[in-house]
């Protein structure tokens, strides 16, 4: 008896067919990755597993019984769904919100009992928003809300979780921290979740399904799933896929058509981020036509999979792995061939201070800081020094703006 058996479903929105002849299965305690570009019926099948939408034909099963079987409080504690994001109108605690996870353990006129109040601490525990107990939901930042529906569903001990995205919204080392979280749940839950980042789901899935065009194209391991073939026939991009030496899972690279270095056209721009804090500008100045380059980025960093998303080229290293010598002379290209560098406030560790400390040979060139304030400051992880070079670069003429309106202005009015 499998926990979850999905049985040649479709699924249609009017007229247009979402979902056909789709089948999986997900064995007890594996977590199992749903991938595929955009539209290809990834949130729609989420959707129909946890009964959002209804089939037009074929069957899903839990445990051996039919989800149509199931009164609503048997499917919620059997089922926990963590959507990519949602907004909640009323002004409840985080804790309140997390304690909506105990509802179907819970009478209709009934209170939380202690052990329902334990585990509601344990799952924001887990989700590292105890701190945030007390504060209104509407209070605080989106990844800090998505963690806090995070902590809902662990609330519900289900048998089977189900994510639509659900870490898209947190920075690298919260969706780290969350996806670690839930691999280590596996030997209670068993796990479905849809993700973008074809390398997050590489290294956290046991299996993957790839849907292309509302259909499975490919199931099995991710070695297996994620070849160069299948992903150019799925996305459409040429890619490189290698074995990640400490981890023995595949990792994908991108390959970009670049010019050589005397060939290149002036008047790019190069963009160091990290963390999620270069999305909201590389997508303007994506849209406002500038020539664009990124890096040095992680593989598993959420501006990764914004350069990716847009087809900006991108120095990249393996996850978890430090800025090499091969990366840093692609990065000195890059920026020789730029007109203009911005560094965003993102976080600045060992692994990845080269990026900046490589500024300082550049005394000629314009550097913009993205600095913003509060959350936005540059959280620096090297003891100093990181911070010390940024002193230096805005001493020596660097111009530092807090929005994304700013940059575009400075580099409008540089031609």
């Amino acid at each position: 008896m499998k926990p979850v058996e999905v049985i040649g479903i479709d699924v249609s929105y009017g007229a247009k067919k979402v979902l056909e002849a789709i089948s999986l299965n997900a064995e007890r305690g594996e977590i199992l990755g749903i991938i595929g570009p955009n539209g290809a019926g990834k949130t729609t099948l989420i959707k129909a597993m946890s009964r959002v939408v209804a089939p037009e034909g074929g069957e899903i099963r839990l445990n051996d019984r039919n989800l149509d079987s199931l009164s609503f409080r048997e499917m919620a504690q059997q089922i926990a769904v963590v959507p990519q994001g949602t907004s909640i109108s009323f002004d409840y605690s985080v804790r309140d919100i997390v304690m909506m996870g105990r509802h179907p353990y819970i009478g209709r006129l009934s209170s939380g009992t202690a052990r329902d109040l334990e585990i509601g601490d344990n799952a924001m525990r887990l989700a590292n928003v105890t701190h945030l107990a007390d504060s209104s939901v509407n209070e605080i930042s989106g990844g800090e809300r998505q963690r806090v529906l995070i902590a809902r569903a662990l609330a519900q001990e289900p048998k089977i979780l189900l994510l639509d995205e659900a870490t898209s919204n947190l920075d690298i080392s919260h969706r780290i921290e969350i996806l670690n979280i839930i691999k280590d749940l596996t030997d209670a839950v068993t796990v479905v979740s849809v993700f973008h980042d074809l390398n997050l789901a590489a290294y956290y899935c046991d299996r993957l399904i790839m849907l292309k065009e509302s259909k499975v194209f490919a199931v099995g391991e991710p070695a297996d799933v994620l070849t160069r073939e299948t992903i150019h026939a799925v996305y459409g991009i040429d890619v490189l896929v290698k074995t990640h030496p400490l981890t023995g899972k595949p990792y994908i690279l991108p390959v970009y058509e670049h010019n050589t270095p005397g060939h290149q056209s002036q008047g790019g721009v190069h963009v160091i981020c990290g963390g999620g804090t270069g999305s909201d500008l590389l997508y303007a100045l994506h849209r406002e036509g500038f020539r664009v380059s990124a890096g040095v980025l992680n593989l598993m960093d959420t501006d990764y999979a914004t350069v990716t998303e847009l087809g900006i080229p991108c120095i990249s290293e393996a996850p978890f792995a430090a800025i090499s010598s091969g990366a840093r002379d692609s990065l000195q290209q890059h920026i020789d061939s730029a007109h203009t560098v911005i560094v965003t406030a993102m976080p600045i560790g060992p692994g990845n201070i080269e990026n900046i400390r490589i500024l300082e040979d550049y005394r000629d060139k314009p550097i913009i800081f993205l600095c913003g304030g509060g959350s936005r400051a540059f959280q620096d992880h090297t003891g100093g020094e990181a911070g010390a070079i940024i002193r230096r670069l805005l001493d020596r003429g660097a111009v530092r703006v807090e929005r994304v309106e700013e940059v575009l202005r400075i580099l409008r009015a540089a031609g």
